[in-house]
């Protein structure tokens, strides 16, 4: 009995995943309301009663489907708190605008499946609550950066937190609708001004004043 208990959970780690991404690969060609249990399993040449055996409906392999976005940006997230050995807190955000626009952090998820898993986020309060948790960490990250660059450079800021918020809108506004209005060929460039538009920001705290 204890050995099959353990064959089922190495079969559910090993499966899981699999209709996850799989779920993920349905929603970029076919759209969220497309992206059916039906169409999954036809994808992985599977029968449906095993992702319904695994997820149970739609809504919570869509659940799954946020944790898999969490944990993909939780690794950039790790990946810029690893940079806090560095000792200069200037270098350190120069490197932190780096990675946030940069493409591994475009391209961690595709925009189709970012932004269906958003607007499916306004009617699930269970998705929106975990999508609220990973902006609450990028932004206790930031405010933590920010901090850090001020208090090396003596200067006074009015509200970290209203810089913080401003720079995230910067990021995931550049992130998810660049794509309508900047050429291929122009990206870099596109992301070099907003790096510098950010630092600008940082540097010069006078927009707060009233």
């Amino acid at each position: 009995m204890e050995n099959r208990e353990k064959k089922t959970r190495k079969n559910a780690g090993i499966q899981k995943p699999r209709i996850i991404r799989s779920f993920y690969e349905t929603i970029l060609e076919e759209g969220f309301e497309g992206a059916s249990i039906a169409k999954v399993s036809k994808r992985l040449d599977i029968q449906s009663t095993l992702i319904i055996h695994y997820f149970g409906n739609k809504e919570n392999m869509t659940l799954a489907l946020v944790d898999y976005v969490v944990e993909e940006y939780s690794k950039i997230f790790k990946k810029i708190r690893a940079q806090r050995k560095e000792s200069d807190p200037k270098e350190r955000m120069q490197s932190f605008f780096n990675t946030i626009w940069s493409k591994p952090y475009y391209e961690a998820i595709h925009i189709a499946a970012s932004l269906s898993v958003i607007s499916v986020s306004f009617r699930n309060h269970r998705v929106r609550k975990k999508i609220e948790w990973l902006y609450q960490q990028f932004k206790t990250l930031l405010i933590q950066e920010l901090e850090a660059f001020f208090d090396q450079k003596g200067m006074e800021t009015q509200n970290v937190e209203r810089t913080a918020n401003v720079l995230i809108s910067m990021v995931e506004g550049s992130r998810h609708f660049r794509h309508f209005f900047i050429k291929t060929k122009d990206i870099n460039q596109y992301n070099r001004d907003m790096m510098m538009a950010a630092i600008r920001i940082v540097h010069n705290q006078s927009w707060q004043e009233e």
